[in-house]
């Protein structure tokens, strides 16, 4: 058994902790390329989502790499996530690949039932204390991603700098107590040089979890606008997915009742994904003062074209501008690079000259 995953954000590192840990020697599969995007592309059927295409991709050059056994997640709701698993399994069977998949469902009970299948000869202590490792070093990457956000807009270099080495760093770590002093010794540098002077643009980045995770996919969207003085605050990482998703802890549910109140008067029940909380994100950070929103979402994703329907009306009767960007496989990062250079523009504009409504 030779387990591999998709890549989405740090995901890949936290999965690898996570089967060694329980015994499964792992392929992680190769950095996403435009090869891993045509490979998809190529064989998925046209209208389908981008992180479907990507995630195709990923699967196909892991098993030409020897890979045998696949694991990937469901889902709930009218998202078409929870079709992907056994979609690409077929298409995948059809190629003449042979493998086993493991789909696991957004639900805990579920997690550890397709785990006992790579696990079973492994006893609770070494269960527990890899899902610990696993789970810490989740943590630890969404930590000092975080932290770096308040870095990235005035020390760019620096920035790249300290999160290349925490994640190598993390990844290499074997402890828990080995990561917690990663995370200590990068955050401490990250606010040794922090400028407390620097007021930078605030921006909110809400939509689809895969397009805002995974750096490739979005075209390094963080990245570039730190590079233009923005600082950047995502309203999902894997954590929040772990934590509200699998775990459903109380804090994530009564978050999403907030989330579903401020809504409600634009959009009253639930449209699967994550276009409710893009709604209710999006008034939330006006009130908290953000200087704009950055939507991001795959061509084709009924929840978030849901929500960007509604979004112009939220954004007039908030007084916030709000920006959505659309990726697929034909996005062009000088497209991108012209809208957010024009958007960029506004937001300095109002704040120079004041947030006058409909500017």
């Amino acid at each position: 058994m030779l387990i591999t995953y998709p890549h989405m954000g740090t995901l890949a590192i936290v999965l690898k902790a996570l089967f060694i840990g329980l015994g499964r020697p792992v392929l992680n599969p190769p950095p996403i390329t435009k090869r891993t995007m045509e490979l998809g592309t190529k064989y998925s059927p046209e209208t389908v989502c981008l992180p479907f295409k990507v995630t195709l991709g990923n699967f196909i050059e892991a098993l030409e790499q020897g890979a045998d056994t696949l694991v990937t997640c469901g889902g709930v709701g009218p998202c078409r996530l929870g079709y992907y698993g056994e979609v690409q399994k077929g298409i995948l069977e059809q190629l003449g690949y042979k493998f086993e998949m493991i789909v696991i469902e957004p639900d805990i009970v579920d997690v550890i039932k397709q785990l006992r299948k790579v696990a079973y000869q492994r006893s609770l202590r070494e269960i527990y204390h890899a899902f610990s490792v696993a789970g810490a070093k989740m943590n630890a990457l969404d930590t000092i991603e975080q932290n770096l956000t308040v870095l990235r807009p005035y020390e760019t270099r620096l920035a790249d700098g300290l999160w290349q080495q925490a994640v190598q760093a993390i990844d290499e770590a074997e402890s828990i107590s080995e990561i917690h002093n990663i995370v200590e010794d990068t955050v401490f540098q990250i606010g040794r040089n922090q400028c407390s002077d620097h007021k930078p643009l605030r921006i909110g980045l809400v939509g689809e979890i895969y397009v805002m995770l995974e750096p490739f996919v979005n075209q390094d969207l963080v990245r570039v606008l730190g590079t233009m003085g923005v600082e950047v605050h995502k309203t999902m990482y894997l954590s929040d997915y772990v934590r509200g998703h699998l775990l459903r802890k109380r804090e994530y549910l009564d978050k999403y009742e907030e989330l579903f109140a401020l809504a409600k008067p634009y959009l009253g029940h639930y449209v699967g994904g994550h276009g409710l909380k893009s709604i209710g994100h999006t008034i939330a950070m006006s009130q908290e003062n953000y200087d704009g929103i950055i939507q991001v979402y795959p061509f084709t994703c009924m929840p978030e074209v849901i929500a960007k329907n509604i979004l112009p009306k939220v954004s007039k009767d908030m007084n916030i501008p709000v920006l959505s960007l659309v990726y697929d496989e034909q996005s062009g990062e000088a497209g991108v690079m012209t809208r957010l250079e024009a958007f960029i523009d506004l937001l300095k504009s109002r704040k120079r000259f004041g947030k006058v409504k409909g500017l």
